[in-house]
């Protein structure tokens, strides 16, 4: 799942962050051949992008 995020204030950013069930589901995606190369092709139109640190989901609407 992928969340799509807009700031009033930065006309020109969007923040999208990947939703995972665990750790493991997400290392074992980015292994996939279309998965290596979705990330090659977006990478020519990624900028700033930085690594966040792991939420630690405690409930919401839609997670199990």
């Amino acid at each position: 799942m992928y969340l799509v995020n807009i700031v009033e204030k930065e006309l020109n950013a969007v923040y999208v962050y990947e939703v995972w069930c665990n750790e493991q589901a997400h290392q074992n995606s980015l292994v996939l051949e279309t998965t290596q190369t979705l990330i090659n092709r977006a990478k020519a139109i990624i900028t700033g992008a930085e690594k966040m640190g792991t939420f630690i989901t405690k409930g919401g609407k839609g997670i199990s």
